[in-house]
């Protein structure tokens, strides 16, 4: 287990290099999102998913989300429908997630052919993903069910022993999950409210 600490403003090259390298290889990382911090893998990686599922001892019913760098990496393998483009207008990137159906068959731990995108507002994530040409997993960092993982040491006590890497970005900004909708249907369907609330929502669309 590696520990860097990297500015969430405004984060070394160097360190989200390193970090990417680590994806590239196959391997787990603990980085920081405007929410939690999240477990991330190459989401085209089959065994490195299976791993943070393996990590986090989460029910393989429970698909990770997946973190894409914007909407327009999104698109080569989601159905952006006008209204996804209204809600990522609104909302993203930022603390939303937003179940969409897939043009490509992503694997059963990521929902198949209903996928969760989440795209982060957050300086190290963007530049993580920025640098890779992949989507990574954006499942939070921590035991399933356990302690959400608003700091660093909060992930390190439950999954810290078991990762490759972890960039340690200070306290999460907001400290609560996502808000998770479903838009596979053509409408809008509030699976779990979070930090965007669901009055929020209606009033933006």
């Amino acid at each position: 287990m590696k520990i860097l600490k990297v500015n969430s403003n405004k984060p070394s090259v160097e360190v989200v290099k390193m970090a990417a390298e680590i994806l590239k290889i196959g391997g787990v990382i603990i980085y920081p999102t405007e929410t939690l911090y999240g477990l991330g893998v190459n989401a085209f990686d089959i065994n490195a998913v299976e791993r943070v599922f393996e990590i986090k001892g989460r029910d393989l019913k429970k698909p990770s989300s997946v973190a894409f760098r914007d909407l327009n990496q999104a698109k080569r393998f989601l159905e952006i429908t006008p209204l996804v483009e209204k809600l990522a207008e609104k909302f993203l990137p930022g603390p939303i997630t937003i179940i969409l159906n897939s043009k490509i068959e992503f694997g059963e731990f990521l929902g198949g052919n209903k996928v969760s995108l989440r795209v982060p507002d957050h300086a190290v994530a963007q530049a993580l993903l920025n640098e890779i040409q992949f989507p990574i997993t954006a499942t939070s960092a921590n035991l399933s069910g356990g302690k959400d993982p608003v700091e660093v040491r909060d992930a390190i006590e439950q999954v810290g022993d078991k990762v490759d890497l972890i960039l340690d970005g200070g306290k999460c900004k907001y400290g609560k999950p996502s808000t998770v909708v479903d838009c596979t249907a053509g409408e809008m369907k509030i699976v779990r409210e979070g930090v965007v609330s669901k009055d929020k929502l209606y009033s933006e669309l």
